[in-house]
């Protein structure tokens, strides 16, 4: 009987941890003050898959991106010639996962339409895209999510700062 108590320990501590971090951040869909307003920056777009750029249909490079943020949380923009749609911004921690390191500080989940370059896949999108605020700065990653199985790609380097007289 013995031998099952570290495991058990193992397996209480991997089912508590993502319970407690997730509790921390339960009601805390309004965003931080410092988020509301114009964010603008050129960022490095990586395709929106690995394939895309393996294929020669897009190349790496710099594309204009903006999101406006309201004080309800929703998100509007673009990521070069690709619209937002649906996003909304909320907390991704709580005091437990800061803590610990983990995830971001906040996430903009939704929808991103059309090609963000020439070249590029068009089409709909669902993208998540954790970011933390350095200084006055937005620095994080837009994932595309592709399905449950498939680990989501990492599209675009988002580094916005806040748009002056905005």
């Amino acid at each position: 009987m013995k031998t099952f108590r570290p495991f058990a320990r193992l397996l209480a501590a991997l089912v508590l941890v993502p319970l407690f971090t997730s509790c921390a951040t339960a009601g805390s869909a309004v965003p931080d003050q410092r988020l509301i307003g114009h964010w603008e920056g050129q960022d490095r777009f990586d395709g929106m898959s690995r394939d895309e750029i393996v294929q020669h249909r897009a190349k790496v490079q710099d594309v204009e991106t903006e999101f406006s943020i309201a004080a309800d949380g929703r998100v509007t923009g673009h990521v070069g010639g690709a619209e937002l749609s649906g996003c909304t911004v909320e907390s991704n921690r709580g005091w437990l996962g800061r803590s610990l390191h983990l995830k971001t500080d906040f996430i903009i989940r939704g929808r991103l339409y059309g090609a963000v370059v020439p070249g590029s896949e068009a089409g709909i999108h669902e993208i998540n895209a954790p970011f933390n605020l350095v200084g006055t700065r937005m620095d994080g990653t837009l994932f595309v999510i592709r399905g449950a199985f498939e680990y989501p790609y990492p599209t675009l380097l988002l580094r916005l700062d806040p748009k002056s007289g905005g």
